[in-house]
């Protein structure tokens, strides 16, 4: 697992290194109205699917690594939400949620078809018949790794307390459809420099339909941006709503 997850100090910056989330509006005006059961996906330090709770939904939430639903539950002051450590398969098969939604990319950490199908399996055994799962994908035609670059690095970010962290990425290397990266995050105090290695997968539209054809999911909609604007070729993201076969 990426140090991103694991490393306690790279935790606890996740929120602030994160804090423009245009996606969650998105998906919120998919939902189904509170007080519907919702499942969070890949969770992290847990903001959106507290959002969900605050809104009236009743959320369960589960993320593999163990350091991040830790700082989801600490910030759950109000027990809120039902937290797990694990994936979606570890959660009880009798389980039944109105949707589904993945967040921040976290689809993409799925590097292989056997991972995907498991995913959209035990997501469809957990879906009402009438459920959607939502998730997203950065658009592989749009090569954004070719802007992963410290020419393209964003400001650093305000820690308080006069400290701050710039945030460097360096692509390593692009293999078919996954791109290794390295993100620096440099701090200006005593901290130095902190390393991540990620892999990511960019799985295009066809290859998401036939996997989820296969596990008893179809493709419900589509969108290439979170203006919630067409699909096209050069789109940022590829945004999916499956929902279960008839």
């Amino acid at each position: 697992m990426d140090a991103l997850y694991q490393n306690q100090k790279l935790v606890e910056l996740y929120d602030a290194v994160n804090r423009s989330r245009e996606d969650f509006d998105f998906y919120i005006a998919g939902l189904p109205e509170p007080p519907a059961t919702l499942l969070d996906i890949g969770c992290g330090t847990g903001t959106f699917a507290l959002e969900l709770a605050h809104r009236g939904y009743d959320v369960t939430a589960v993320d593999p690594a163990a350091q991040m639903v830790a700082l989801a539950v600490r910030k759950d002051t109000g027990r809120s939400v039902k937290w797990f450590t694990g994936s979606v398969t570890d959660l009880d098969i009798d389980l039944r949620v109105s949707a589904a939604v993945m967040t921040g990319h976290a689809f993409q950490c799925l590097l292989e078809d056997t991972q995907i199908s498991a995913l959209f399996e035990a997501v469809g055994q957990r879906l009402s018949q009438d459920g959607s799962f939502w998730f997203e994908t950065r658009n592989r035609a749009a090569k954004p790794w070719l802007r992963w670059t410290p020419d393209h690095a964003a400001p650093p970010v305000d820690l308080g307390a006069g400290r701050t962290v710039e945030v460097i990425h360096r692509v390593l290397s692009v293999n078919d459809d996954c791109v290794t990266f390295e993100e620096h995050y440099n701090f200006n105090d005593d901290s130095g420099t902190l390393t991540s290695q990620s892999t990511l997968r960019f799985l295009d539209l066809d290859g998401i339909e036939k996997l989820a054809a296969k596990n008893g999911l179809v493709l419900s909609e589509t969108f290439g941006n979170w203006k919630r604007e067409p699909l096209m070729r050069d789109s940022p993201e590829i945004i999916v709503r499956l929902k279960k076969a008839v």
